[in-house]
């Protein structure tokens, strides 16, 4: 579980700041709200960072075909919800369910040779909807897989050589898991 800390909110304030131009009082309320509804993207996904993780030139970065194959067709489940990476390239997600804190997006998911597999959409919550671009660099070393969120996350075991019950992968289930949610966030914020 990520511990939020005065520091983390800081820095997540000025991000939202930056990145969408959102007056503090405004980033204060996205950034509760999502940290309230358990969304990924700001609240960080609840993967530690391991001792000894893959230091960035450790390892060799995972290619697109890997990537696809570990995320194509699958939902990356949140503790409020998910991420779907649809075969065709789009990407879907839903966090939370009431028009208070729901949010949902529609947008687009990507992969390279340098490891990176990224998501981009328009989030659309109760008060309006931003667009937001989430990546993640991914290595291989041995048999394990790391990840870090980029720019500057720290890198942690996304799975062991030996799949452990708390690595990250687990939470990649083969389907769309999220499309009911989806609807029912969507009519939700909808509704306001």
């Amino acid at each position: 579980m990520t511990i939020v800390t005065s520091e983390f909110i800081s820095e997540g304030i000025e991000s939202m700041r930056h990145q969408f131009g959102f007056s503090q009082l405004r980033t204060l309320m996205v950034l509760g709200a999502a940290c309230l509804s358990g969304m990924a993207i700001v609240c960080a996904a609840d993967a530690k960072p391991a001792k000894g993780a893959a230091p960035e030139t450790g390892g060799r970065p995972m290619n697109a075909v890997e990537l696809r194959k570990l995320f194509g067709g699958k939902t990356w489940l949140w503790s409020n919800g998910g991420g779907y990476m649809d075969p065709s390239g789009r990407f879907y997600a839903a966090v939370g369910s009431k028009p208070a804190t729901g949010s949902f997006a529609r947008g687009t998911w990507t992969t390279d040779d340098n490891g990176r597999m990224c998501f981009a959409g328009r989030w659309r919550v109760q008060t309006g909807s931003k667009s937001a671009r989430t990546c993640f660099t991914h290595r291989v070393k041995g048999a394990e897989i790391y990840q870090r969120r980029e720019p500057d996350g720290a890198w942690y075991v996304f799975k062991h050589s030996e799949t452990q019950q708390s690595d990250e992968f687990n939470k990649i289930v083969a389907g769309n898991r999220i499309s009911e949610q989806f609807g029912q966030v969507r009519a939700a914020v909808a509704s306001r």
